[in-house]
């Protein structure tokens, strides 16, 4: 490569394009090479010229290189000033390179001159992988992907893996997807330390799959949608929120090259490394690319070819997946951030994926790195119904008993029936941690359940420790530990672990606890009293083995290491122990500390009165004192409080007053973390919030929302209609989404029906509910309706009088019951529909018309030959018209004499045509009426 004292022209070049890369949102190589497809009227810059040009390979030629940066802008969504300014700056960028690297070619020695000429265009390697990998390489990648997906594959339902431990429950069809909302600029989050400091991460466009980017809202989406199109992700979530499971999933559909769409090959075609955090607990870092096998490949690690991962990162086709950065102590984090930043550096065209628990990093955490942070949302009802189900079926694919196949579908009836009256339960069941054990205790207690949160894990402690095998008549091999002797191991070794960041430990270290903590019991004589061995003796091994085999609450995540199987459980038990140590005042020192705030709630919950009321006056008490804290700990203590009333622990009166004219001093609440504390209060809070004209930022609108969602109940319905009537587009989205959270009917008759309506109402897949059909009638003044997936009975779109527009997305063939209102003047139908159904529609006067299927189901005729028939008065005011056909299914002459006031002709174009039939085409269209425009929005030849 040509240098001058030290300067390489190519290297500068490139690295002018990499800042221009990431201003861009950082797409791939193969996104880039394809829009400049869209900026050279279809001729692409292939993929391995792009990558030379980022990675200073070789100099690319000006047309080339303008081509490169133009895409970069059109994917950042530049206008038309940006891109004539970046073209303007990239000419000039590549005329320096390309002098520079001239003079270094004039000034080299013949020999350096030779060495320098340019091999032969190679095989863009993205397209021929076996171009960059050898035989062995091919072998071994194959090999270890097989591995990663056999390893990863399974699923632990809290319930069913008590009945069937041995059982592997797969995780690829089992899988449940997960909702997430963006980052919002300009909110406040905590940071390490406890203080609030704003948010600097860029959200990007807004609806990214809609194409809608101004909006600035919160937006919950599937997690499919958000993170397919950036290449780092980091995703927050609080315990139990499945941010584990969304990983292995991640790294199993790319083994697999399975992973459903959106997902493009950007990620199908990767290696997944799949890196808990937790391992590295004791140990540094990996500081270089090979080490990963050690952790993720198991007995193939040895075999990988010398270099293998290190090619796999550099040619960005490594997938990483770092999990839990919550798991480390606080002190690593730092670590752990710098570690990326080597990474990201090093590789920057590899997939990277991160999750934490919320408390122990802001959104803006990685935010410099390029990473979008994203915050996992509460399951939906409707996400909760499906658990429950999939639950429910793969408890009976366990059983080959009749009578309990049909116990399990009458429990699961009953549950679902709960869920949908009682409001307390589907808040209860809002992670897939707790609608697991919501499942597994109402299934143990005959369709008995537990009120509380706390009351769940306590009610599930006693089904695992103590009725389990009782019930089962299990017999045990080795030491019988009596009752309440698991219980305080277990608590013992939670509160330990959690004292010392510990999120797993050695096998040997865990025997070691275990003997330690049977010591202190008593001498050994006693011991085996408690034990129930009588004249026997049993060491610790034997003791930590039947803990780990006959509990149901610890697990093996490696060879020779021990974890809780959630670490909600060991948080559970550690507070008990806590409790029982009386170590309060350890407690409140420690409460500004992420991994110890739901402890200090669980304990607020557990303790008796005197215990509950020392613990909150302790905390108001130090807030008051540090103020660096100040609001961490004021919330914690709201959250105290709330915990402790559900629980029957009875604080006092002034205490509570105190803490309530505390809460009132986080009105209005900054985000979602602060609305929830908020909430716990009840209805109260209610009368608190703000009203919508009282000049609040965007993301306190949306937090104050929030906490309304979250109390729930017609108080709520009244805060929220306030904020309907001068919603803007970021609100309505947000109480649109709420909708199925309250009384259908009389959410929409008060609060939807205020709404602007600035954009449509989505309902159906990744929208709403699709049972909300039903009650759109109630909502005055809806415009535009989008409805993806089959309805049974759509004759209330007909009641909608002030409906615009009507987009039906795979509805189905038949359309049943569907009546156009009389305001309806746009009609997008997407998916195959029935030709009498497709006929009886042309009643209205629509000014546009798309249609996007490729021929009715029952007799094969097109949408331009069905609605070619309909009256004239359908037909004679469209300007607008899209449908899926080719050249020679539609007449020219016949399209301008049946839609004369056309204006816009989008034609999806089936099959394939030259340039000569589409220059006939077009010169067989009547030149009398207005002119039509067409267009072809895909590569039509």
């Amino acid at each position: 490569m040509a240098q001058m004292d030290g300067f390489v022209p190519e290297e500068r070049f490139a690295e002018w394009l990499r800042k221009l890369r990431i201003g861009a949102g950082q797409p791939s190589f193969q996104v880039l090479s394809r829009l400049t497809g869209g900026v050279r009227r279809g001729r692409l810059v292939p993929k391995s010229t792009v990558h030379k040009a980022f990675t200073g390979t070789s100099l690319p030629s000006l047309d080339d290189a303008l081509s490169i940066a133009q895409a970069c802008v059109l994917h950042g969504k530049g206008d038309q000033a940006r891109l004539a300014a970046v073209r303007s700056e990239c000419r000039q960028q590549w005329e320096m390179a390309k002098s520079a690297r001239n003079y270094a070619g004039i000034n080299r020695r013949p020999a350096e001159r030779a060495a320098a000429v340019p091999a032969p265009p190679a095989t863009d390697a993205a397209d021929s992988e076996a171009y960059r990998r050898s035989p062995a390489e091919h072998e071994f990648l194959t090999k270890y992907k097989e591995f990663v997906a056999a390893d990863l594959d399974t699923m632990e339902l809290f319930g069913v893996t008590l009945r069937r431990p041995e059982f592997r429950y797969p995780m690829s069809t089992s899988y449940i997807s997960l909702s997430v909302e963006r980052g919002r600029r300009g909110a406040t989050e905590f940071v390490a330390d406890g203080r609030l400091t704003p948010r600097h991460v860029d959200r990007g466009p807004a609806r990214e799959t809609a194409g809608d980017d101004s909006s600035q809202a919160q937006d919950t989406l599937r997690v499919e949608q958000a993170i397919n199109r950036v290449p780092r992700a980091l995703i927050r979530g609080d315990a139990g929120t499945g941010k584990t499971t969304l990983e292995k999933w991640l790294a199993v559909g790319a083994a697999r090259k399975d992973l459903p769409e959106p997902f493009g090959p950007e990620w199908t075609d990767t290696t997944p490394f799949f890196l808990p955090l937790r391992h590295f607990a004791e140990r540094e870092l990996p500081s270089s690319p090979e080490e990963f096998l050690a952790f993720t490949a198991g007995v193939l690690a040895d075999a990988a070819p010398d270099g293998l991962v290190r090619k796999e990162l550099e040619a960005g086709r490594a997938l990483m997946l770092i999990d839990g950065a919550d798991e480390l102590p606080a002190a690593r984090r730092g670590d752990v951030r710098s570690w990326l930043r080597e990474w990201t550096s090093l590789y920057p065209d590899c997939r990277y994926v991160i999750t934490s628990r919320q408390a122990a990093v802001d959104e803006s955490w990685l935010a410099d790195l390029g990473f979008r942070s994203f915050e996992l949302a509460p399951m939906s009802q409707q996400d909760q119904n499906q658990f429950i189900a999939y639950w429910h079926s793969t408890m009976r694919s366990t059983t080959r008993d009749p009578e309990e196949i049909k116990r399990l579908h009458l429990y699961e009836d009953a549950l679902l029936r709960s869920l949908a009256e009682r409001r307390e339960l589907r808040r209860l069941a809002g992670n897939p941690l707790m609608c697991a054990l919501l499942c597994a205790l109402h299934w143990d207690r005959d369709m008995q359940l537990p009120d509380g949160r706390l009351k769940l894990f306590e009610a599930a402690l006693e089904m695992l420790l103590v009725r389990r095998d009782q019930q089962r008549n299990v017999v045990t091999q080795g030491p019988r530990l009596l009752s309440g002797v698991q219980e305080m191991l277990l608590r013992r070794l939670a509160y330990w672990m959690l004292r010392n960041d510990l999120t797993e430990v050695s096998f040997r270290q865990f025997a070691d606890r275990v003997g330690a903590y049977l010591d202190e019991i008593a001498p050994q004589t006693a011991r085996e009293a408690a034990l129930g061995s009588g004249p026997q003796r049993y060491d610790a091994e034997q003791v930590a083995d039947q803990l780990l085999e006959r509990t149901g609450l610890l697990k093996r995540p490696a060879v020779d290491r021990v974890s809780f199987v959630h670490r909600t459980f060991q948080e559970y038990l550690a507070a008990a122990q806590l409790l029982n140590d009386g170590d309060l005042t350890f407690l409140v020192r420690q409460a500004h500390e992420d991994q110890w705030q739901d402890v200090v709630v669980m304990v607020a919950g557990r303790a008796r009165d005197s215990e509950g009321n020392r613990l909150v006056r302790s905390l108001l008490k130090r807030a008051d004192k540090e103020e660096a804290h100040r609001l961490r700990l004021t919330v914690l203590a709201v959250d105290c409080v709330s915990s402790a009333a559900s629980a029957g622990v009875s604080l006092d009166r002034g205490l509570r007053r105190e803490v309530g004219r505390r809460a009132e001093r986080l009105i209005p609440p900054q985000d979602h973390h602060h609305a929830a504390a908020l909430a716990s209060l009840g209805e109260v809070v209610l009368d608190l919030l703000p009203g919508p004209r009282t000049g609040l930022e965007p993301h306190e609108t949306q937090a104050v929302l929030h906490t309304a969602r979250l109390v729930g109940g017609a108080s709520a319905i009244r805060v929220l209609a306030g904020y309907a009537e001068c919603a803007d587009p970021a609100t309505e989205h947000q109480l649109t989404d709420m909708w199925p959270e309250f009384d259908r009917t009389e959410f929409a008759r008060c609060v939807l029906s205020k709404l602007p309506w600035a954009g449509p109402l989505s309902i159906g897949r990744f929208g709403s509910e699709p049972h909300l059909l039903e009650h759109v009638d109630k909502i005055a003044g809806l415009g535009e309706l989008r409805v993806t997936g089959r309805a049974a009975d759509y004759a209330v779109i007909g009641r909608l009088t002030a409906l615009r527009s009507l987009h039906l997305l795979h509805p189905g063939p038949g359309l049943p019951g569907l009546e156009l209102p009389p305001k309806l003047h746009t009609l997008v139908i997407k998916g195959p529909v029935r030709h009498d159904a497709l006929l009886v529609l042309g009643v209205r006067e629509f000014q546009e018309l798309s249609f996007y299927e490729r021929g009715c189901p029952d007799c094969g005729r097109t949408a331009w030959q069905l609605i070619a028939r309909w009256p004239d008065r359908a037909r004679l005011q469209v300007r607008r018209l899209s449908l899926y056909a080719g050249l020679a299914d539609i007449d020219p002459g016949e399209l301008t004499d049946r839609f004369p006031r056309l204006e816009t002709f989008t034609l999806h174009v089936r099959g394939r045509h030259t340039d000569t039939d589409l220059a006939r085409w077009r010169a067989g269209l009547r030149t009398s009426g207005p002119a039509i425009d067409l267009e072809l929005p895909k590569f039509w030849r």
